[in-house]
């Protein structure tokens, strides 16, 4: 017969948030949903390292975490950025400057083996679906509203949140100016463009955001984010007609260096949407991705 706390145990998830450049893992009491801060292991990783030491790194993220937590979980939740096949569990990233070496292999298997768990208690989530879920669960954010999410980070991330569904739109591959949003809308595209003013080769944003005071190039390259950000924007909103737009990923960090000036930009199309900064950073992809399993078996 299960006691009270084997019954918490079985609401608990391991859930993993899988960035470009790093992994994060915590455990999540889908009863509170909330990320249990004292379990939360994180691990940068080389994206353009071998497929061995990829899932070296992720799986020791995994088992610190459920180390931390001092039990064992029954379910794995994932949230993971694509192209990816969700429902099996491969991965087919490839010319997305990231995690190329995985391409075709059998994530989901690879972690059944390595955290001792059926391959059916393993679920993967669109990276940019699970952190819209998170941002709107975890704060209670009105459930009836049309939310637009996005991600800036190594790559762009977009979802949909409407009638409690979050969908993934995957606006980073929309034509914008002579490539992709995400060639632009992107940590690659900002360095790129501040190279081509001049500026030194530096390897993210927050290096660029801390020059910024001495560097005019910098300055400039952050100038241009807002506008790519605004025109992308303007690009979508009439058609996708959301009631907000929720904006995260690690380059929001400096949303007060950029997000203004989008305003601006924005308003004189005498659009008024609000724009908001996401809340949770990178506990939102967890607390979304580890929702999709209480869901699962809540219908169960």
């Amino acid at each position: 017969m299960k006691n009270k706390h084997d019954n918490y145990i079985e609401k608990t998830v391991l859930g993993v948030d899988v960035g470009g450049s790093h992994i994060t893992a915590a455990i999540v009491d889908t009863l509170e949903r909330s990320v249990l801060k004292h379990s939360l292991v994180r691990k940068k990783t080389d994206p353009h390292a071998s497929a061995a030491e990829i899932i070296g790194v992720w799986t020791a993220t995994l088992k610190a975490a459920e180390e931390a937590f001092g039990y064992k979980c029954t379910h794995l939740a994932v949230s993971m950025p694509g192209p990816f096949d969700y429902q099996k569990g491969i991965s087919f990233i490839t010319g997305m400057h990231k995690y190329e070496a995985l391409y075709g292999q059998d994530i989901k298997q690879l972690f059944a083996g390595q955290m001792d768990l059926p391959a059916k208690a393993i679920h993967f989530l669109n990276d940019a679906e699970a952190f819209l879920r998170g941002e709107i669960f975890g704060n209670s954010e009105d459930t009836s509203a049309r939310v637009l999410g996005l991600t800036l980070g190594t790559g762009l991330g977009s979802a949909l949140f409407e009638q409690g569904k979050v969908k993934d739109l995957n606006l980073g591959s929309s034509p914008f100016l002579e490539g992709i949003a995400e060639d632009y809308i992107s940590t690659r595209g900002i360095l790129a463009h501040y190279r081509w003013l001049g500026g030194n080769e530096i390897p993210d944003v927050k290096t660029l955001v801390q020059r910024m005071d001495n560097d005019s190039e910098a300055a400039k390259a952050i100038g241009q984010l807002a506008q790519w950000l605004a025109d992308f924007l303007l690009q979508h909103l009439s058609d996708l007609k959301p009631d907000q737009v929720i904006i995260g990923g690690n380059i929001s960090k400096a949303h007060m260096l950029f997000l203004p000036q989008v305003r601006h930009i924005i308003s004189k199309h005498h659009i008024s949407i609000p724009l908001k900064v996401a809340r949770m950073g990178e506990q939102a992809a967890i607390l979304g991705a580890a929702s999709l399993i209480d869901q699962l078996t809540n219908s169960n």
